[in-house]
């Protein structure tokens, strides 16, 4: 308890009286008061492409404190949205995320929803019943809460309220001014007393107004049967957004929530009458002992691995990488993963079902490695999809799971987890391979790093041509896929129905006829390396006496995947890669080059990327060499440009054609 004094509970006791009072007036929408103009409007000016539109959100936050309940973070949520096109109706689903920890909860009161429609010039309203509401678990901490208003569809205005009450009174939750559709007015006030000191930080490219001043407040309080004034201050903020542009996602952003416009609080300090001020500065070092005092974490590291047998023969094993994959493989045949993510999980259930959430095999990953004589360790992060760990403010409850590290005796760190069905060692899916995670190393010497730059990935096809009269192309190609390429080349196999449908889409995609093929490794899902070997027929172009001749046979890409202008947001791609394709074709008697391919060497700046095109004739035989190399994952958007055109240039060189004269 922060409050020791008696005297500090009794100030308290009425406090909820001042925090009820607002500071601003209402704006000019109010609840439940929903105007002819707004069901009758068809578009948003602003964006006339908007499936749906935010007319309004308003958030209130305040400190509330009673004896049983301590304090008590409420906020109250009001906001309208008009419906414009048939795919805006999923906007009358609401989720509004609910933490919970042990016994303690947040908890919803207060909810309300109405569905308005023009009906023969008449306002009809539809209203959310109990049925309606709905409450999803997501994590062992994280639920959701949805409201399916019913009624809404195209046309439709929604409109909905409620209160959060949360005992976690050291946490504000973040507001988020920006959806992924155009929010008209957002407005969020929070008003906190000066016995609390909060961290603010802001992020995204929209810009919000803050209105920030002190309230003098006053309370009347009894206690030793007499009435007392008491004054205090409160630091009051609002927060105002307008005109809110629409962020959508798209292929080279990992998660849209990391640029979304919001705003977030963290407890800095606390200052009560009666108390010494006591500092929350909650570093990274603070939350790695909220987790080995607080959580099972560490001690579901510790398991007692029951595979003995295995793991004593496994121990004999003096290669250390050797013994390194030789556990991890023991681990993942002996326990399947459940399609779970988590961040803690007894191992010793997994032990016993042969099935496990991705900590609980990690646990027992931990604790094998640990018990052969292999240093092994968590590694704290947050997935992709869930947006990145923050760097300012440490965060205890921004991760949301872990992957496990090895550590050799030469101090090379080797990454797995439970969840990766593809791969082995340092083969990680892409969900996981996030550029911001945290190490918690048993000797506390722990620090970020980034996984997406952990290994090279590389493809590589060697291809020999030989192209008839005709312009028939016989081909022998090999490819290799090594690390992440590998683990794809897997997933996507393991997608299919059998070896039949992946001739038939790769005869498609690559407009070839499939003589013979062999695949390699793409079963074996310890290894990192997948091998293709096909022989195939493919026709070059020929027009008179020409034909022309894509040297690549099949291209790495052809068309430029940026194209707009500019661009507001960042390119994120999956992880660093090299692809190289090197062909050697022999052109038929009786033909003469009549044109090359350009040499083209294209390095961006501080090399975080290359392209090199490279064609040479000798005879009869022409060789091309080309190599893309992307050595960087994230650019942000003051390099859009130069990123376009070196895409823009290398789509180009893919498109390159061999032009060949009969002579």
């Amino acid at each position: 308890m922060l409050m020791k004094a008696h005297i500090t509970l009794v100030l308290f006791s009425l406090f909820s009286i001042a925090n009820a009072i607002k500071t601003e007036a209402q704006t000019q929408y109010k609840y439940g008061k929903i105007g002819t103009n707004e069901l009758e409007m068809k578009i948003y000016p602003q964006d006339s492409s908007a499936r749906a539109v935010v007319l309004y959100e308003d958030g209130y936050t305040n400190y509330i404190y009673n004896e049983r309940t301590f304090f008590t973070v409420q906020t109250e949520v009001k906001c309208r949205i008009k419906i414009l096109k048939p795919d805006g109706a999923e906007k009358a689903t609401i989720s509004i995320p609910i933490y919970k920890r042990g016994r303690t909860e947040e908890t919803l009161t207060g909810i309300e929803a109405y569905a308005y429609n023009l009906e023969s010039g008449k306002i009809v309203k539809t209203k959310l019943e109990k049925t309606n509401i709905f409450e999803e678990k997501i994590t062992d901490n994280l639920y959701r809460t949805k409201l399916a208003i019913p009624g809404a569809k195209e046309g439709s205005v929604i409109e909905y309220k409620y209160t959060l009450n949360s005992p976690f009174y050291y946490d504000i939750s973040d507001w988020t001014f920006q959806r992924d559709i155009p929010v008209q007015q957002s407005r969020y006030e929070v008003l906190i007393p000066e016995y609390f000191i909060y961290k603010r930080e802001t992020k995204g490219y929209e810009t919000i107004n803050l209105t920030e001043k002190d309230e003098n407040q006053t309370l009347t309080i009894v206690y030793g049967g007499q009435a007392h004034m008491v004054n205090f201050k409160s630091k009051n903020y609002i927060f105002k957004g307008e005109n809110i542009p629409a962020l959508i996602g798209d292929d080279y952003i990992w998660e849209i929530s990391d640029f979304l416009s919001a705003v977030r609080f963290e407890l800095s300090a606390t200052n009560f009458p009666g108390e010494f001020y006591k500092s929350f500065n909650y570093d990274w070092k603070s939350v790695e002992k909220t987790i080995k005092e607080e959580t099972d974490l560490v001690k579901n590291t510790q398991k007692t691995v029951p595979y003995k047998e295995e793991l004593k023969q496994i121990s004999s094993i003096t290669d250390e990488y050797e013994k390194l994959s030789a556990v991890y493989g023991l681990i993942k045949s002996k326990i399947e993963w459940n399609g779970k993510y988590a961040f803690t999980g007894n191992p010793n259930e997994a032990f016993k079902t042969g099935l496990g959430n991705n900590a609980q095999i990690n646990g027992a990953l931990i604790s094998a490695l640990n018990q052969v004589g292999i240093k092994a360790f968590p590694v704290l992060l947050r997935r992709r999809v869930e947006g990145r760990l923050p760097l300012a403010i440490a965060s205890f409850d921004k991760i949301s799971t872990f992957i496990v590290a090895a550590q050799l005796s030469d101090t090379t760190l080797h990454f797995m987890d439970g969840s990766a069905k593809y791969g082995g060692v340092d083969m990680l899916p892409t969900d996981l391979l996030v550029d911001r995670a945290r190490t918690l190393d048993p000797s506390g010497k722990n620090d970020f790093i980034n996984l997406v730059k952990a290994v090279k990935n590389q493809t590589t096809t060697v291809n020999i041509a030989h192209l008839t009269e005709d312009g028939a192309l016989k081909v022998k190609s090999t490819s290799y896929f090594k690390m992440q390429p590998a683990y794809r080349y897997r997933s996507d196999y393991a997608a299919l129905k059998d070896s039949a449908e992946y001739i038939e889409k790769y005869e498609t995609n690559n407009k070839l006829k499939i003589e013979n093929i062999s695949i390699t490794g793409h079963k074996n899902k310890l290894s990192n390396l997948v091998k293709e070997e096909v022989e195939y027929t493919k026709q070059a172009s020929k027009r008179g006496n020409f034909i022309y001749v894509n040297p690549l046979l099949i291209p790495h890409f052809t068309k430029n995947y940026f194209t707009q202008s500019e661009r507001k947001l960042p390119v994120e791609f999956g992880y660093p890669y090299t692809y190289q394709i090197t062909s050697t074709i022999f052109i038929p008697e009786g033909y003469a080059v009549e044109e090359l391919p350009k040499d083209t060497r294209l390095v961006l700046e501080n090399k975080q990327g290359s392209l090199a095109y490279i064609a040479v004739q000798q005879d009869n035989v022409i060789q091309v060499s080309y190599r893309f190399q992307l050595n960087e994952v994230v650019f942000p958007f003051m390099n859009y440009s130069m990123l376009r055109d070196f895409f823009g240039i290398a789509a180009t060189k893919n498109t390159d054609m061999i032009v060949l004269k009969k002579l």
